[in-house]
């Protein structure tokens, strides 16, 4: 149910809908720029749902497990971008935002990694926080990067 269904949920005017979705996109800029595990799994709710490539995690733990470990072997970050970036604001305290997003990095093995993709997530805001409740991103495969 969004606001518009709910008839007891007062109505946002275009400057509380542009100030929540700037407010999304800042918090996703913020976690695509974390420099750990700590700080990237700060930005997600404590049980969020969490999906990537086509596969559903069983847990947020299982999620935060392989985020660690990701941030463990990260040698360097090259670039971190949000190409484009849609906020859909369902309610005063829930927004969706989908972005293009290209990342680049080097393990600590020497490997790097140049990834292309879009992301989705749904934000809510809880004591002044916008949270990532449910996320998905789905990178293009190796061939077919420019």
């Amino acid at each position: 149910m969004t606001e518009r269904d709910d008839p007891t949920s007062p109505a946002l005017d275009s400057a509380q809908r542009s100030a929540i979705a700037e407010a999304v996109k800042q918090a996703a800029w913020q976690h695509l720029e974390s420099e750990n595990a700590t700080q990237a799994l700060s930005y997600y709710e404590p049980d969020a749902i969490v999906a990537s490539n086509g596969s559903l995690y069983p847990s947020f733990e299982r999620f935060a497990e392989d985020a660690r470990a990701f941030y463990a072997a990260l040698r360097e970050t090259h670039l971190a971008v949000w190409d484009e970036m849609r906020v859909q604001v369902l309610s005063g305290d829930v927004a969706a935002l989908t972005a293009t997003v290209r990342w680049s990095s080097t393990d600590t093995a020497g490997v790097r990694t140049d990834l292309k993709g879009v992301w989705t997530a749904v934000y809510v805001r809880h004591g002044g926080y916008w949270k990532i409740s449910t996320r998905h991103e789905s990178f293009e495969p190796e061939g077919e990067r420019a």
